[in-house]
């Protein structure tokens, strides 16, 4: 296993663990781990997908609220996943600014 894919289960792990424990500066893990994926481990070819799916999932991450008992912690959950996903991009649109000014 390399080192991206382990950064990406750790990701998942705080996000889902977050949802459930306080925890502080989690905002800024999520940052960080967010634009450590997005700089490392985005091939080319999936950018365009990332970025939809990033908004796609800001979009939809309240709508399991409504569930009862879990709804709450789902959409915890998806919340920090989309921050998460959320920084992924803005490392990935960086990585297009500087392909485009690179060229």
């Amino acid at each position: 296993m390399d080192a991206i894919k382990i950064i990406r289960l750790v990701a998942l792990a705080l996000a889902v663990i977050a949802a459930f424990v306080e925890i502080p500066y989690v905002a800024l893990a999520f940052i960080v781990l967010g634009l450590v994926i997005g700089f490392m481990g985005v091939p080319e070819e999936r950018r365009l997908l990332l970025l939809v799916m990033a908004v796609a999932l800001a979009m939809v991450a309240d709508t399991l609220n409504p569930i009862p008992a879990i709804g709450e912690y789902l959409t915890a959950i998806l919340t920090n996943a989309s921050a998460i996903l959320n920084a992924v991009a803005v490392a990935v649109i960086l990585m297009i600014f500087k392909d485009r000014i690179t060229e």
